[in-house]
């Protein structure tokens, strides 16, 4: 029988990555085998945050690409939870396939 992984992984905007968010990423990475970061869209920046991101979701998710411990990122284009989770989930799925 496969053994499962352990998945984790956090949601936000990402336009500026300070050493704080990569400590956080570090230790809740440490905490699983498999970590991820969703990048929300630039539309739900927009309108939930009510702000317009400094870069756009396609620059956004190359830097979080980047981040040293991340396995993978994916983009949040939903602010409803139940939508979120089926992102999260089929990004999970993909990035398991690998």
């Amino acid at each position: 029988m496969e053994k499962i992984k352990k998945i984790d992984f956090s949601i936000g905007i990402f336009d500026e990555i300070s050493e704080n968010i990569k400590k956080r990423i570090k230790q809740e990475s440490n905490n699983c085998e498999i970590y991820g970061i969703g990048v929300y869209a630039d539309e739900i920046v927009k309108n939930k945050y009510n702000t317009y991101p400094m870069k756009n979701e396609e620059e956004r998710m190359r830097i979080a690409k980047n981040i040293e411990d991340v396995d993978f990122v994916f983009l949040v284009n939903s602010t409803n939870v139940d939508e979120i989770k089926k992102i999260v989930e089929k990004a999970c799925k993909e990035r398991l396939k690998k």
